[in-house]
């Protein structure tokens, strides 16, 4: 997994979940993709609200935020109506997991968190930073779900806004030399999906996105780009586990 040397940097976050174990019946439907209208109504909150809850759980659980092979995927069962699936910071992400039965599922297909830190350390900067640097320089998301293709991409894009963003804290582990870590406040966005309760049966969720690469301590636009690529399998967790 791509290294940085502060949680500020950019995490750039792709789920991609495929095939399962041979021996499990396949599903005889795919969980279907919520809008954000659908989401904020099922789930009681809004799609963006749930991104920064889910950036908040991975920054307290660094084992789940950092892990490639579904080790500490059981982590993203967070007690609540919502499962968060695990996403990648550069590196693909195989793995394998169970979602908790009637739980519907957060994926972290692109995204972005900045955290309040000079040279960038408030809203309207960082709002500039995940908005016009990340969200304005993909340049191609793709997601498949049980082999079916998901359209409209673009509604699935939280963007910070202009009028009243939504700040969030984060716990940025201990203060560094330079003054970085404790308790910082942060916005992110990106495209995030939320699935209804899975189905019997495997699912697979295919992605790929070409993200643009951003300095970390500035938020300034590098040359080139990310391609993230990500495989996990998914799930209903049996009766009992």
């Amino acid at each position: 997994m791509k290294t940085m040397t502060r949680f500020k940097a950019v995490w750039l976050v792709l789920m991609a979940l495929v095939t399962c174990l041979p021996t499990v019946r396949a599903a005889s439907q795919a969980p279907e993709v919520l809008s954000a209208e659908q989401v904020l109504n099922k789930t009681g909150k809004t799609i963006a609200e749930w991104g920064a809850e889910w950036w908040q759980w991975a920054f307290d659980n660094p084992d789940f935020l950092f892990d490639t092979s579904g080790k500490f995927a059981d982590l993203g069962d967070v007690g609540g109506p919502v499962f968060f699936a695990q996403g990648s910071g550069g590196v693909p992400v195989h793995a394998s997991f169970y979602v908790p039965g009637g739980q519907y599922v957060l994926l972290p297909i692109a995204t972005y968190l900045w955290t309040f830190f000079p040279p960038c350390a408030d809203a309207a900067c960082a709002r500039e930073i995940v908005n016009d640097h990340f969200l304005a320089g993909i340049i191609e998301v793709s997601v498949q779900i049980d082999g079916e293709p998901v359209g409209n991409i673009s509604e699935h894009l939280v963007r910070v806004d202009d009028r009243n963003p939504l700040v969030f804290q984060v716990d940025a582990g201990p203060i560094q030399p330079d003054g970085y870590g404790g308790m910082l406040d942060a916005v992110q966005g990106g495209c995030w999906i939320m699935l209804t309760p899975l189905p019997p049966g495997k699912h697979r969720v295919t992605s790929f996105a070409r993200v643009p690469n951003l300095d970390p301590v500035t938020g300034e636009i590098l040359e080139g780009y990310f391609d993230l690529n990500a495989k996990l399998n998914m799930l209903p967790a049996p009766k009992g586990h």
